[in-house]
């Protein structure tokens, strides 16, 4: 009865001991899983602000994806582009000559317009550059002295040149209340230029120099590109009494 109750003992503590061991096994399984979902949830996850879920974080544009750079060149891009003022190149048909101004420009002294010799005189004057081609195809020759070259502006006093430069009408002849005549002068050597154009001929560095307050060296405050026009008009030879007008509105100076 002793060994048999003794057996009994031992075997009850061996199951506890078994049953025991079986715990902590499991246990540790458990702690094991629990440390790797912890992981894997710490790897997975998207910190985000406060308020914010992971989904709306997630869908949402961040700030540091719209590029700095790109957006200051486009500002860049357009101040350039509005600062830049593109000239005109007006231009109109009369009698086989196509008359195209180049520039107008507002100069404060006759430099341009005098030799080195002559005297400088500051001013308000009007630059024209043209260029002129033949437009014609049976031969016909574009005659230049046969031309005049005009300036009409509300602000121009015609009446006031005689005073000034008498007879000669160089930079500014009377025509009408608002209108004046002036030469047609070559940039290279500032001579008048009379002379005939060929069909499929164009000339350049051609000029016109309007005096646009020949009594003072102020300012014309009447006169602006915008209210300013250049006729062209054929003062003799074939289609006599005919012109064309060219504004000069938009060109800068």
């Amino acid at each position: 009865m002793r060994a048999t109750g003794s057996r009994f003992k031992r075997a009850r503590l061996l199951c506890c001991v078994l049953v025991a061991l079986g715990l902590v096994t499991v246990g540790l399984a458990s702690c094991g899983s629990s440390a790797t979902s912890s992981k894997s949830t710490n790897n997975n996850s998207v910190k985000t602000p406060p308020g914010v879920s992971q989904t709306q974080a997630a869908t949402t544009t961040p700030a540091s994806a719209t590029s700095p750079t790109a957006s200051g060149d486009t500002t860049q891009s357009t101040a350039s582009t509005q600062s830049q003022v593109k000239t005109p190149s007006n231009a109109a048909d009369l009698v086989g000559g196509r008359f195209t101004v180049v520039n107008a420009t507002r100069p404060s002294t006759n430099k341009s317009a005098i030799s080195s010799s002559a005297r400088e005189v500051p001013g308000d004057y009007l630059e024209i550059e043209l260029t002129i081609f033949n437009t014609g195809s049976t031969g016909d020759l574009v005659d230049l002295s046969e031309y005049s070259f005009r300036l009409l502006s509300t602000g121009i006093a015609a009446d006031t040149y005689t005073d000034y430069y008498g007879t000669t009408g160089t930079y500014g002849a009377y025509v009408t209340t608002n209108e004046i005549s002036g030469s047609l002068l070559s940039y290279s050597d500032l001579s008048a230029v009379t002379y005939k154009v060929k069909v499929g001929e164009t000339i350049s560095k051609v000029f016109l120099f309007y005096d646009l307050n020949p009594l003072t060296d102020a300012k014309n405050a009447g006169v602006t590109k915008d209210n300013t026009q250049l006729i062209i008009y054929k003062a003799s030879g074939t289609d006599y009494g005919t012109k064309v007008t060219i504004p000069l509105a938009g060109y800068p100076d």
